[in-house]
Formats: structure tokens, C-alpha cells, sequence
């Protein structure tokens, strides 16, 4: 059996976009690239490979999507296979195969300038999810979040242990700018972490403090070692994590002594 969907395109679309990329796609759900590319441009879809996408959607009435269903046999009926095979020798396959991989790419390229137009909010919380799933956050915080890297559970338990609450990795907008800073304390002071060797990532952090330092306190912790490629952002930096537990105590102290000022 074969399935013909009302809003095809979408439906291969939203796949992808889950997926992070066409290639992905193909892999997670062993489908090859070249029959998602003809499912994208409206070829049918056969019944088992449509129930694996939609369970990859988490579509609980997929059935709701079908526009048509035709018989395994539709292909000869409508000179199907001989059209493919006429394209192949006449070689213009590879040609309308090249359109469709175009016309795909531009598509998505919409998409994105859409939902960036149109629903930045959206957009980048959705983007930030699938890095985070293909980034693999392995470690673990006493808070219970899942962290990138050892220096930032680290720092997060500090955090934790003083009993300073925080929010890791929130979405924050500054002058249309979306960004994710590692952690936010009381919605007015940002830690960044990095363990990164090389002047690279601290010209990044410069970029980024830039659009940050309109709305917020800004820190950086990196490892006492590391300070030669981040002394760029000395105003900003923190050396190693004894020195963030003093500052943290002093965020701490400074906190309780507002609440009892109210």
C-alpha cells in the first residue's frame, strides 16, 4: 500500500527539521536519502515507511494526514516505473533528482527565515533542544540537570551546595539577540564556563558580553591555567572554581541582605 498525504512537504519537513538534517533523517529512521528526497516532491509514500515517520513525529492519528491510499501495483498502472527508467536513459534523472535536492534546500532555508521572522522565541528553544540531544550533556548536577562537561557540574554544584538558585542554559533576548547563557542567578547575573584552550572561544565570549552587558552582570570562570588565552576579558574573569565559591558567597550575602532590606 501506498500513501498519498494532504501537505506532504510538511510532513517530510517537520521530520527533518527534528532530525537536525535530511542525512540524519535517513539514518534514525533507515529510510535512503534519495526516496526522502522523492517523498519531499510529492512521490508516494509506502505505507510502512509513512507509520515509521509518523511514529518518529510522535503522530498519534496519522491516519488524519492520508489524502489517497493506492495498491502496490498503482506503479504499472500509471507507467510509473517507465517513466523512472525513460528519465534514466534519456538522463534526465539525475537532473530532476538535483531540482528536487535544490528546491528541498531552499524550502528549508524558507523555513528557517520564517520561524526566525516570525517566531524567534520558538525557534531557537527548538534549535537549542536538538543541539543539546546531538551535543550529549553526559553529567549530571546535584540540582538534577544534565550539564556539558565536568567544570560546569562542578560550578553548578557549587551553586547548589550554597543554595543559590539558578537557571542553566535559559533563553534570554538582548536587542533581538537570542542567546544561552551557561548560568543565570536572580535574572541579573550571568556565569559563563569554559575549560576551551585557545584565544578563539574568548573572542566569542567578547562578542557575546557585548550584547549581554546591557542587561546583565557577566562573569566568566575558566581554569587558572587558561588565563593566557582569556585575558581579553579580564573584567569579566574568574580564575578557577575557589575563587567562584568566594564570589558566589558574596552574591549570596549580598541577596539575603536585599531580602531584609525589603
Amino acid at each position: 500500500m501506498y500513501i498519498e498525504l494532504k501537505d506532504q512537504s510538511s510532513f517530510i519537513q517537520k521530520a527533518i527539521i527534528k532530525a537536525g538534517s535530511q542525512r540524519k533523517l535517513s539514518n534514525i529512521i533507515d529510510i535512503p536519502h534519495s526516496s526522502i528526497d522523492r517523498y519531499l516532491s510529492g512521490g508516494f509514500i509506502p505505507d510502512k515507511r509513512f507509520e515509521l515517520i509518523s511514529n518518529f513525529l510522535e503522530i498519534k492519528n496519522s491516519n488524519k494526514l492520508i489524502k489517497n491510499k493506492f495498491e502496490n501495483n498503482f506503479r504499472q498502472r500509471i507507467g510509473g516505473k517507465s517513466c523512472v527508467e525513460f528519465k534514466k536513459r534519456n538522463g534526465t534523472f539525475e537532473r530532476d533528482m538535483k531540482n528536487i535536492q535544490n528546491k528541498q534546500s531552499e524550502r528549508l532555508k524558507q523555513w528557517h527565515s520564517k520561524m526566525k521572522r516570525d517566531n524567534p522565541k520558538e525557534y531557537y528553544s527548538k534549535q537549542y533542544s536538538r543541539f543539546k540531544k546531538i551535543g550529549g550533556y553526559k553529567y549530571k548536577s546535584k540540582n538534577g540537570e544534565k550539564v556539558r562537561n565536568l567544570f560546569e557540574k562542578q560550578v553548578a554544584d557549587i551553586l547548589f551546595d550554597l543554595r543559590i538558585d539558578y537557571e542553566y542554559e535559559p533563553l534570554i533576548n538582548v536587542r533581538d539577540q537570542y542567546f544561552f547563557p551557561d548560568f543565570l542567578i536572580n535574572k541579573k547575573i550571568i556565569f559563563e564556563v569554559t575549560a576551551w584552550e585557545g584565544e578563539t572561544k574568548a573572542y566569542k565570549l567578547k562578542d557575546k558580553i557585548s550584547y549581554l552587558d546591557e542587561k546583565y552582570k557577566v562573569y566568566v570562570i575558566i581554569p587558572k591555567h587558561l588565563y593566557k588565552y582569556y585575558k581579553i576579558l579580564n573584567n569579566h574573569l574568574i580564575l578557577g572554581l575557589d575563587d567562584f565559591a568566594s564570589v558566589a558567597q558574596t552574591i549570596l550575602a549580598d541577596m539575603v541582605k536585599n531580602r531584609s532590606n525589603r
